[in-house]
Formats: C-alpha cells, structure tokens, sequence
C-alpha cells in the first residue's frame, strides 16, 4: 500500500519537473530580437509537445493512478462495512444494556418485595415469639405465685398449729392435775415399753 503511494507521488513529482523544464526552456529561448511567433505558426509543434506529454502521462501514470482509485475505493467500502458493523455492534450492545437495565429494574423490585414479605413474616413470628414468651412468663408467675400461695398455705397451716397446741397445752395445765399427770406418764411408759 505504502509501495503505491510512494509509486504515484514519484510519477507526479517527474511529470511536474518535465513540465516545468519545458516551461523554463521555452522561456529561456527568443529574446535575441527575432520576431514572436504567434500561436497560429507554432501551433503544430505544441500540439505535439502537449500530445507526447500527454501521452506519457497516461502511459505512466494509469496503471498507479487506476490502482491507487481501487485501493482507495477498495478502502472506502471496508471502512463502510467496519461502520455498519460497530454501528450494528453498538445498536446490539445498546440493547444490551437496555435490556439488562429492564431486568435489574425489575430484580430490583423482586428484592424490594421480598424484603417485604420476609419483613411481614419476621414481623409476625416476632409477634408470636413475643406472645408465646408472655405466656411463658405468665405460667411462671402464675405458678410461682401458687407455689407461694402453698408456702404461706403451709407456714400459716403450722403457725396455727403451733398456736392450738400452745393454746391446748396451756388448758391442759389449767386443768390437769397431778392425777391426771401421773395416770398420763404410766400410759406412756407402758406404751413405750410395750412397743419395745
């Protein structure tokens, strides 16, 4: 590709120094006073100068001036179709990404409202924990105060107790005599010796 280019500027570069060489002989040339020719007696031999010039022109310059069009054209039409491509590429990528923004969207969502419901059901075993807990903690008090209720049940059942036998045996001396302390202390004896 470089080779080319390097080609054709080298043709254009010889033509335009043999066109002006031509130029700078024919302007060098019929000053010494002979008469100007005009354009009607010389018009043959500039027909012919400009005809060859021409002609090698073409005949230098066509091969490289056709290939550097076709590598050019031929450049042209990939750099079109690379255009199309990342244009469709991007397009593609474009929807892409709108797509994958429609579905974090709506991930999004899904997460918000299962957060939700998980909050709800949190809520609510959260409730029942509590109430189970309240019942529990109502059981135990409530036993606790039974279990206290029996105490004071029992503690009164042998405060009285001790106050009916200190009450009885407070009468029972009143009215016991020394009789009725002998015939007792016999019956107990003989109980026990009798036990034996």
């Amino acid at each position: 590709m470089a080779d080319r280019r390097k080609t054709i500027l080298l043709s254009i570069l010889y033509a335009v120094i043999i066109t002006a060489y031509g130029a700078v002989v024919y302007a060098s040339g019929g000053a010494e006073g002979q008469e100007a020719i005009t354009f009607r007696g010389d018009w043959l031999p500039r027909l012919v100068n400009f005809g060859i010039l021409a002609l090698f022109l073409f005949i230098v310059l066509r091969k490289p001036a056709r290939d550097f069009f076709t590598s050019r054209t031929a450049e042209i039409k990939k750099a079109i179709e690379e255009s199309k491509e990342a244009r469709e590429q991007a397009i593609k990528a474009l929807v892409d990404i709108e797509q994958k923004l429609k579905d974090g969207e709506a991930e999004a969502g899904r997460m918000v409202e299962d957060a939700r419901v998980r909050g709800e059901k949190d809520k609510e075993a959260l409730g029942e924990e509590g109430a189970r807990i309240v019942q529990d903690i109502q059981a135990q008090a409530k036993s606790g105060i039974e279990m206290e209720v029996e105490k004071a049940k029992t503690a009164l059942s042998v405060e009285a107790s001790l106050l009916a036998i200190d009450l009885a045996e407070g009468t029972i001396k009143e009215k016991m005599d020394k009789k009725d302390h002998e015939r007792i202390m016999k019956d107990y004896i003989s109980g026990v010796g009798g036990k034996k």
